[in-house]
């Protein structure tokens, strides 16, 4: 079942790309799938999470509706590979990257949740860098920015929450309110981090007196540990 299953994606995936007449999953196909991730990653079997991988993979390029897929295990199971194992969850990415499937940011976002559900914070960082990478057409949302921002102000890692609210910001023309609450959240670990000046500094701009992203270049640029 599953075999014919890969090839039926396969072909999908492959005519959805060829054609401007795009193919669906039927929702059986869908119901099949999602029975079949979970059981693929409960597996010890690296190879059979592979297969999942692929599974996932090209199910996604068939642009199946949104949250159709249950992704979860498969996201947390790649999440809790070792931190040197990061090849399955970034060939998954890339491949949606190629495609320029609009599910690659919702992926992107759940797997980045599901690396600080695995205590990788670390990884998720690696994640954020291969997002705003030069070149990447990929936009950092609000989504995107409340988990990574939340995850690493929960981690202790305020520089890299910095980080993370500049390239929001800069994809909201560094208005101030591409900050907002996340703002706020980052202020308060810059207080845990007795940064008392430079929150002040951002909770201002975050107020309207100044640039946004100008005053968070100035601290990201003058951080020393």
């Amino acid at each position: 079942m599953m075999k014919s299953l890969v090839r039926r994606l396969q072909t999908l995936s492959s005519s959805s790309s060829s054609s401007s007449r795009r193919r669906s999953l039927t929702a059986d196909e869908v119901a099949q799938i999602n029975l079949l991730l979970p059981r693929l990653c409960l597996s010890s079997d690296r190879r059979h999470l592979a297969t999942a991988t692929k599974l996932a993979t090209a199910a996604l390029l068939t642009n199946p509706p949104p949250n159709s897929l249950s992704l979860s295990p498969l996201l947390l199971s790649l999440a809790s590979l070792p931190s040197s194992d990061t090849s399955l969850p970034m060939s998954l990415l890339t491949r949606l990257r190629h495609s320029h499937s609009p599910h690659l940011l919702p992926s992107a976002t759940a797997l980045a949740a599901s690396y600080f559900r695995a205590a990788h914070p670390k990884l998720a960082f690696k994640l954020f860098n291969w997002v705003v990478r030069p070149g990447s057409n990929v936009v950092v949302d609000r989504r995107l920015c409340a988990v990574l921002v939340g995850g690493f102000c929960r981690n202790g890692m305020v520089l890299e929450s910095l980080k993370v609210l500049r390239a929001f910001v800069s994809s909201n023309d560094g208005a101030p309110r591409g900050g907002g609450e996340l703002g706020r959240l980052v202020c308060r670990g810059l207080l845990r981090e007795a940064r008392v000046w430079e929150a002040a500094e951002l909770s201002q701009a975050l107020d309207g007196r100044d640039e946004v992203s100008q005053v968070l270049d100035r601290i990201i640029e003058n951080w020393t540990e």
